[in-house]
């Protein structure tokens, strides 16, 4: 070919690649609306492709994970777009872990594509991907998708909630879903022959992906561990119904640890991780309203100060029973082979858990100024954890027998509240009278949630005399939670069991009973309020002290560990005394109101 005629294959040579690229111009930029159109219409060239956001995760107060997105990959297969060769399909079943017979069936079978159930993990994906490049197999397909892992599993399933089939069905995975969820990113538009969008052909009603924001949460997850092993221990050990466990930090209102025992797997939605059990997601630190029983003897005694009507030198004669309202008592537990505790002062009136002494204290303060406590101390309304479900406490006015009821207020019956209700009441001995709003939610997307005081419900003065006589509950050798101490620590509580009512007879006879016990860490300053209920134990044992009380020690002692709560100045090093735990029930019969207490 002469020169000339190189010359004119050259500019015409150029100027098919100039109609081809004008062609394409027009196409892409001039008329893109229109070639989007006709993808859609044909609905054969138009690809909308969903990636899914990333559900925020939900963390401890100490950056511990208890719900996060995990990453995994959807394995498929294309079969007309990979290698027929028995090695490449042996080298793929290696590096996924489906069989390699299982592949060449289903190529067999004419199916042309398929995608497996189980997604594979990261580290299965990347083999899977290394084999995929070296056989140049386009075929292979490996979809990102997420999963929702949750560390402590069973620990902090009660709390946190869980999802089934992608949606939240409990806890703060339904609360707080909406910040969470985030909102899936849609693509829309042309592919060229890998899958791949062209980047001139995408829809103008294309969505970025917007990932959800994380919840962090109060929990320190240690205690949360050492509480719900714990609980599960007593609550199996003693054949009981449920078990509830509060720990919270009395000067700001956090909520350390909530352990609810039975529980379940929220990674294995169905069946609970124990036994007899109603619901799976049922949590009765919030859920559930329980009689409070001698543990409230400490809340009657600090109103009654606080009102005046009692002072720090009063004494009651116990002789065993009260005579409250026509042929009904409330009575004392047998001590010793005797009901009677003879003259009791506040404190071994609290030590001993008087329940005539209670009773008595609760007379004096009258209906109206107990109902009213009730109600501003918050334990007839639900706390606003921000949790599904919330319950809230209850009592019904008797008005026949108004004293009667008013003498049982005093020890902790015909009333109910939640755990984490009673917890937070009790908190405010531990802040020099002030309760503070329980709270459970720290941050929300990155922003902090406000600790917020409720009110003053007793004085300063009132706090420290009452936290006073829970003391002596541990540290005096006739203290009925004597069992309890832990070596160099000086701690202050109260034990308590109270009578359920039968919901078929609509008395105590056959209802069971609540074990209780409440406690501070440590008893001057105190860092920590760690309160314990055991529902409905049927092994023989049933006190607070014995039943409830080794969840309190195990928990204590997590607390001052973990939180680096110096011993107590002075406090000897010694182990608790070996004694049977004091009785702590109340028992009412048809004729009599009250019983053992501790």
């Amino acid at each position: 070919m002469n020169s000339r005629g190189i010359k004119v294959f050259a500019w015409l040579t150029l100027a098919g690649f100039v109609v081809a690229a004008g062609s394409q111009a027009r196409l892409q930029v001039f008329r893109r609306d229109a070639v989007l159109d006709l993808g859609e219409k044909s609905g054969r060239f138009l690809v909308k492709r969903v990636e899914p956001a990333r559900r925020g995760a939900i963390l401890s107060a100490d950056n511990r994970p208890l719900a996060q997105d995990a990453s995994a990959r959807e394995f498929g297969l294309i079969f007309d777009d990979v290698p027929f060769s028995r090695t490449f399909f042996m080298e793929l079943s290696e590096a996924s872990g489906i069989p390699a017979s299982e592949m060449l069936q289903l190529k067999a079978s004419g199916v042309r594509t398929t995608f497996w159930r189980e997604p594979l993990t990261e580290s299965k994906a990347k083999r899977v991907e290394d084999v995929k490049i070296r056989w140049r197999a386009d075929g292979v397909s490996l979809r990102r998708v997420a999963e929702r892992d949750y560390p402590l599993g069973i620990a902090a399933a009660g709390v946190v909630g869980a999802l089934r089939d992608g949606k939240p069905i409990t806890g703060i995975e339904v609360s707080k879903s909406k910040t969470l969820e985030g909102h899936d990113g849609l693509t829309i538009g042309l592919t060229d022959s890998k899958g791949k969008f062209l980047p001139m052909r995408i829809d103008p009603r294309t969505k970025t992906r917007v990932d959800g924001e994380d919840v962090v949460l109060t929990l320190d997850s240690r205690l949360q561990l050492v509480a719900t092993q714990a609980l599960k221990e007593a609550v199996e050990s003693n054949n009981a119904d449920q078990g509830a466990v509060v720990i919270l930090n009395p000067k700001t209102g956090d909520i350390l640890a909530m352990a609810n025992w039975p529980s379940y797997d929220p990674a294995r939605l169905g069946r609970p991780t124990g036994s007899k059990e109603r619901f799976t997601d049922f949590n009765p630190n919030y859920m559930a309203a329980l009689e409070p029983g001698s543990t409230f003897k400490i809340l009657t005694l600090a109103l009654a100060l606080e009102k005046g009507v009692v002072n720090s030198t009063d004494v009651v004669q116990c002789g065993g029973s009260l005579q409250v309202w026509s042929n009904r008592s409330v009575r004392c537990d047998l001590h010793g082979g005797t009901r009677a505790h003879g003259t009791v002062d506040l404190e071994k009136a609290i030590s001993k858990s008087c329940n005539v002494s209670a009773a008595t204290w609760a007379l004096r303060v009258g209906s109206p100024d107990f109902i009213e406590f009730l109600n501003r101390s918050g334990l007839m309304r639900k706390t606003q954890l921000g949790l599904p479900l919330e319950a809230s406490g209850q009592f019904v006015r008797d008005e026949y027998a108004k004293g009667l009821q008013l003498a049982t207020f005093g020890f902790g019956q015909s009333m109910t509240c939640t755990p984490v209700g009673l917890a937070s009441v009790f908190s405010a001995l531990g802040n020099g009278g002030v309760r503070m709003e329980p709270r459970l939610i720290a941050k929300v997307g990155g922003r902090d949630t406000k600790e917020r005081e409720a009110g003053r419900l007793f004085s300063k003065e009132t706090a420290d005399q009452v936290l006073g006589y829970m003391e002596s509950v541990i540290e005096s050798d006739s203290g009925t939670g004597k069992s309890l101490r832990i070596p160099g620590y000086r701690l202050a509580g109260k034990t308590g069991t109270a009578q359920k009512i039968n919901r078929s007879t609509g008395t105590v006879e056959g209802g069971g009973y609540v074990s209780n016990f409440v406690g501070l860490v440590p008893a001057q300053n105190p860092q920590a309020l760690i309160l314990v209920m055991i529902d409905n134990p049927k092994a023989g044992k049933y006190y607070g002290a014995s039943v409830a009380g080794p969840v309190f020690v195990e928990s204590a002692q997590a607390v001052v560990r973990l939180l680096g709560i110096p011993p107590t100045p002075g406090k000897d090093v010694v182990p608790s005394p070996k004694a049977s735990p004091s009785p702590d029930i109340e028992i009412r019969s048809t004729k009599q109101q009250g019983g053992a207490s501790n």
